[in-house]
């Protein structure tokens, strides 16, 4: 397990002019023998339409409405990548999931359970690329869901209870994108909160793409300020992302008891697209690779840009 992170300090404390900005480079980075990414697949704008339940009678749950895109159904062709079936024992149904290894021995597994956004899955470019940089140093779990968002909160806790039995009060590391973002930060309030051991627990949030402002115009602010004073959080976020404007952030990190930092990508909207393709996916990585140091304290900057200034 890496060691544990040192907490930045609050927001709320920082003089505006003291806080660091950087650009990360935007150049190329060498290969790893790690993982190789395969297309991005074709995304529609259309939301796609709600699943069809499993049973008629199941009983009312959340659902998300975050805007769905349509993704490949076939699964991520990543060298270094595994799929999984996993049987957690709190869960109904098994879990479908992929595990990205780095090529040196890392232990324990996973460092991060992640998960995709709404209507996606695991072969959804900004997923893909999310965790084959972040997974050429740490471990990492991605797992499929519904796009039901209590269904797949009970998943995260499922996921998090089948690898932690033994060491609950270690530390725990969870994120998603977009829905997923959204289903990572509601596991403190659903499922962490309520345990005696609860402040014990030493959590970190990775939130890529978090779904901010709602398509009706509601902000969804009170599950990141719900989240305790001793978390960490990371917020990787386009900087074109419509349904996380950099401004309501700003002012929402500087309300939230939890300590934040933020990545940055140039020029990318909510599915952290951006041109030319090749820069999508270099860049995707290296929001995954500087999120793993992020885990392991190695970023100190309050935020980071990734990309070239238009």
């Amino acid at each position: 397990m890496p060691p544990k992170r040192r907490k930045v300090a609050d927001l709320t404390d920082a003089p505006e002019q003291k806080r660091r900005v950087t650009r990360s480079s935007s150049k190329p980075s060498a290969p790893t023998k790690a993982a190789t990414t395969p297309k991005p697949a074709k995304t529609s704008a259309k939301a796609s339409n709600s699943a069809k339940s499993s049973s008629s009678k199941a009983k009312p749950v959340r659902a998300s409405n975050e805007v769905a895109t349509k993704d490949a159904p076939a699964t991520p062709d990543v060298l270094g990548s595994n799929p999984l079936t996993i049987h957690p024992a709190s869960a109904k149904k098994p879990i479908e999931c992929y595990s990205y290894q780095p090529t040196t021995p890392y232990a324990p597994f996973p460092n991060l359970i992640f998960t995709h956004g709404a209507g996606g899955t695991l072969s959804a470019p900004a997923v893909v690329n999310f965790c084959t940089g972040y997974g050429a140093s740490a471990p990492v779990l991605a797992f499929q869901g519904s796009m039901n968002l209590t269904a797949r909160v009970k998943n995260f806790g499922a996921l998090t209870e089948h690898y932690n039995p033994e060491t609950r009060t270690g530390r725990l590391i969870v994120g998603g994108r977009s829905m997923g973002a959204r289903a990572a930060a509601m596991l403190w309030s659903d499922f962490i909160s309520k345990r005696k051991d609860a402040e014990s627990i030493d959590v970190s949030f990775i939130l890529v793409s978090y779904p901010l402002k709602g398509p009706k115009g509601d902000i969804r602010d009170q599950i990141l300020l719900d989240l305790p004073h001793h978390a960490n959080v990371l917020f990787v976020i386009g900087e074109k992302d419509a349904m996380c404007p950099l401004d309501m952030l700003s002012s929402v990190r500087r309300r939230m008891s939890a300590s934040s930092q933020l990545i940055v990508v140039r020029g990318a909207d909510h599915g952290m697209h951006v041109k030319p393709a090749e820069a999508e996916k270099r860049f995707g990585e290296e929001t995954g690779r500087l999120a793993a140091a992020w885990a392991n304290g190695g970023m100190k900057e309050h935020e980071v840009y990734i990309g070239d200034e238009a």
